[in-house]
C-alpha cells in the first residue's frame, strides 16, 4: 500500500500521539509499505520564537500566546492549500491516514480520496458540549472542538482505540460510516519485567529518596486523570495502614499544589516528577506496589497496560475503557461521584480496595502477576500490525468501489 500519514503539528504533538504515529510509520515500513508522513511546517510560529532555539517536541502551551495563535495560522491557513495540492498529486491506490480525529479541519480536503481516521478519545468534544461533569471549555475551545467535529463527520472510515471511544464517536456522527472498527493500542516491547538488581540500582541512582519506601504510582496530567481524587484515596490509605508514599509522573497543577500545601505533614511522602523517560517508567512500574489510576474517563489507558506488562498491580476505575484494557487482571473501584459531598465516602471505599491489593499474600501476588502478563500479551505489537494492515486494506477496498 501507499500510505499518506497525516500527523499533528510538531508543537502540539504530545508524547502519546507522537509515539502512536511512529508505531504506524515504522511498523508499516517494516512490512514493505510505502509510508509518507505529512504535517504543517512550523513557519510563522518559528518567526515569533525568534532566535530562541526551537526545542524538539516543545509543547505549544509552553510558548507565548502569540506563538500559540501563530501556530493556528500555520496549521489552518498556510497548510491547507499545500494539503489540497498534495491530495491532487496522490497516486490512485493511496490511502490517507489521519493519526487522530483532532485533525478534523484537514479531513474535508481528502473526503473524496480513500482515507481512514484514527480516533483516540472524544473527551474534549464532550466537555465542549457540557457532557463532562468534571471539565468545561471556554468559548474558543468549544468553537475549535465543533470545527474538529465538522471535519471528522465528513470521513467515511474510522478506527477507534476502544469500544468506549467507538461508542462516543458514533454518537457524534450524522451518518452511518462505511467502516467503524476497534483496534486496541499495542504494547511497546520495552515495557517488561526487569531483574530486581537492575531496578534497585536504578532507584538508588535516580530516585534515592524512594529506594527503601513502599509507594504507589500514577501517570498522567490531564484533567480526566482525576488526580485530586487520587490524592484523596491516598490520604485515606494513610489512615488504614503504615505510611505509603506516592509518585506522580506529570507536573502538579494549581489545585494539586493547594491540596498539598494544606497537608504539610504528608508532603514528604509525595514525589512529583514533571516527566520521566520510558526507561525510568519501566523501573517505576517494576518497583511500585501498585498503579493507582482512578480516571474519570480515558480514550484507552496506556498506563494500565504498561503496568500489567511490568508485573505491577493495577487499581483503576470500573468503567470502559479501563475495564477493556485491564480485563480480569486489574482491580476496580467505582467511578468518582460528581457531587463533592459524596466524594469522601468514595475515597474511603476506594482506599480499602487499594489496601486489599497491597495486603495480598505471596501466592495471590504471583497469580495476579500471571494474569497481568497474560492480559498484556493480548496487545502484542506484531498482532496489532496484522490487524492494522487488514483494516487499512478493507478501508481502501470499500472506498475504491464508490
Amino acid at each position: 500500500m501507499h500510505i499518506l500519514l497525516l500527523r499533528h503539528y510538531s508543537l502540539v504533538e504530545g508524547p502519546s500521539m507522537r509515539g502512536f504515529a511512529d508505531l504506524i510509520a515504522v511498523g508499516l515500513r517494516s512490512r514493505g509499505h510505502l509510508v509518507q508522513e505529512l504535517t504543517a511546517p512550523v513557519l510563522l510560529a518559528r518567526l515569533a520564537i525568534g532566535h530562541t532555539p526551537l526545542a524538539k517536541h516543545t509543547p505549544l502551551a509552553k510558548h507565548s500566546p502569540l506563538v500559540k495563535w501563530l501556530g493556528y495560522l500555520d496549521r489552518f491557513v498556510l497548510f491547507p492549500p499545500l494539503l489540497w495540492l498534495r491530495a491532487l498529486a496522490l497516486p490512485t491506490a493511496s490511502l490517507c491516514v489521519f493519526s487522530d480525529q483532532a485533525l478534523g479541519p484537514w479531513i474535508p480536503l481528502f473526503k473524496s480520496r480513500p482515507h481512514i481516521v484514527h480516533c483516540h478519545d472524544l473527551l474534549a468534544l464532550e466537555a465542549a458540549m457540557h457532557q463532562q461533569s468534571f471539565h468545561q471549555l471556554g468559548l474558543t475551545g468549544q468553537l475549535f472542538q465543533c470545527w474538529i467535529r465538522h471535519g471528522f463527520r465528513q470521513a467515511r472510515c474510522f478506527l477507534s482505540v476502544s469500544q468506549a471511544t467507538r461508542s462516543a464517536l458514533e454518537r457524534q456522527l450524522q451518518r452511518q460510516p462505511l467502516m467503524s472498527a476497534v483496534l486496541y493500542n499495542p504494547l511497546p516491547s520495552h515495557f517488561s519485567p526487569l531483574p530486581q538488581s537492575e531496578v534497585a540500582a536504578a532507584m538508588a541512582r535516580d530516585l534515592p529518596a524512594l529506594a527503601r519506601h513502599l509507594f504507589l504510582l500514577h501517570i498522567g496530567r490531564a484533567w480526566y486523570k482525576n488526580r485530586l481524587g487520587l490524592l484523596a484515596i491516598w490520604e485515606q490509605l494513610q489512615i488504614l495502614q503504615s505510611p505509603v508514599h506516592i509518585v506522580l509522573v506529570g507536573a502538579a497543577d494549581p489545585a494539586m499544589r493547594e491540596w498539598i500545601s494544606q497537608r504539610p505533614e504528608l508532603e514528604c511522602r509525595i514525589h512529583i516528577l514533571d516527566r520521566a523517560s520510558d526507561s525510568l517508567l519501566v523501573v517505576l512500574y517494576n518497583q511500585a506496589a501498585a498503579l493507582l489510576f482512578p480516571s474519570h474517563a480515558e480514550g484507552f489507558g496506556w498506563p494500565i497496560l504498561e503496568a500489567l506488562a511490568c508485573g505491577c498491580p493495577v487499581v483503576t476505575t470500573d468503567a470502559a475503557p479501563m475495564t477493556e484494557v485491564g480485563g480480569q487482571a486489574a482491580s476496580y473501584i467505582p467511578l468518582c461521584p460528581p457531587r463533592l459531598r459524596d466524594q469522601p465516602r468514595w475515597a474511603r471505599l476506594a482506599a480499602q480496595q487499594v489496601q486489599a491489593v497491597l495486603q495480598r499474600s505471596p501466592a495471590e501476588k504471583a497469580e495476579a502477576m500471571r494474569q497481568g502478563f497474560s492480559q498484556a500479551h493480548r496487545f502484542q505489537y506484531e498482532r496489532w500490525l496484522d490487524q492494522l494492515e487488514a483494516h487499512y486494506q478493507r478501508s481502501l477496498a470499500l472506498q475504491e468501489k464508490l
